[in-house]
């Protein structure tokens, strides 16, 4: 595998960790109001929204490990967690109209500023 099918799997990785986020979100949603029980477990059962988030997690694992086994570890994850934070705190306002703050505006373009440095040919 060269480097750049390396990054496209990267790229396809960090989207389904974000999709697997935004269905978790949206299917947690449907869970309020309910207290902790043992029921909780056959939720996703239940609940499509937090299936399909638990599937997709688990694709983005596997990818994750296979870029992993070709990409440094001290590139990958502050690049994958860090996309993964921009893109979910960016999406979360877009679809669930979750406040954004100038701080948390300011801390995802210091995210994105960490990113470009960690990307910087060395």
């Amino acid at each position: 595998m060269t480097a750049s099918m390396a990054y496209a799997l990267l790229i396809v990785d960090i989207t389904l960790t974000v999709a697997a986020q935004l269905l978790l979100r949206t299917g947690a949603a449907r869970l309020s109001g309910q207290g902790v029980s043992f029921s909780i477990i056959l939720e996703p059962l239940k609940n499509m929204f937090l299936l399909g988030g638990m599937v997709l997690y688990g694709v983005s694992f596997f990818l994750y490990i296979l870029v992993l086994s070709r990409l440094q570890l001290n590139m990958l994850y502050p690049v994958a967690t860090g996309s993964a934070l921009v893109l979910i705190t960016i999406l979360s306002y877009i679809f669930f109209r979750e406040t954004l703050t100038v701080l948390q505006v300011t801390g995802i373009v210091a995210i994105l500023l960490g990113i470009v440095l960690v990307l910087l040919p060395r």
